[in-house]
């Protein structure tokens, strides 16, 4: 942990705590901009994600049940591709993450076979990254830029359905 590393911001995580994310009522407002992701591109798994300073928490997810995610909702925040675009701000992608120079050795690669990952953060109206909208699959990939506008599209409509909730 760095001083000024985006992931411990005490403000970023009370706006996650205010906007309620880590409550069950979260996934029905939001399974469907999931599934949508998924199937816009063509993948098996897509999550809507909340990074936590030392989890990720899966708030809304397509693709997962059946599998030991579905059951935790959650993992280390060090396994997760979607704290990097918390500490960026930008779009992630990992285009075979089994020779990626971070993850290649992350067990959701060595264990599980995540091959590509494609995420695009989902940033609040205070500013804030509260996670990601993101899909991953078991083969490698690329993603054109038409495919990540139509990720940053659901990932703003995911936004505003957490918002609506806060009456902002």
């Amino acid at each position: 942990m760095t001083a000024n590393d985006p992931l411990f911001d005490a403000d970023r995580l009370a706006e996650i705590v205010e906007l309620d994310l880590l409550e069950a009522d979260v996934d029905p407002i939001l399974q469907d901009v999931a599934a949508r992701a998924a199937d816009g591109l063509g993948l098996p798994v897509s999550l809507v994600s909340v990074v936590l300073d030392e989890a990720l928490h899966v708030a809304a997810a397509h693709g997962i049940d059946g599998l030991w995610l579905g059951d935790t909702r959650g993992h280390p925040v060090e396994w997760s591709f979607c704290a990097t675009s918390v500490r960026t701000r930008e779009p992630f992608v990992v285009e075979n993450a089994a020779t990626h120079p971070y993850h290649a050795t992350n067990p959701l690669v060595v264990q599980d076979g995540v091959r590509c990952y494609a995420g695009v953060p989902l940033i609040s109206s205070r500013g804030f990254v509260l996670g990601n909208l993101c899909v991953v699959g078991l083969e490698q990939r690329s993603f054109t830029e038409d495919e990540m506008v139509f990720l940053r599209t659901l990932a703003a409509e995911a936004v505003a359905r957490i918002e609506a909730r806060r009456g902002d």
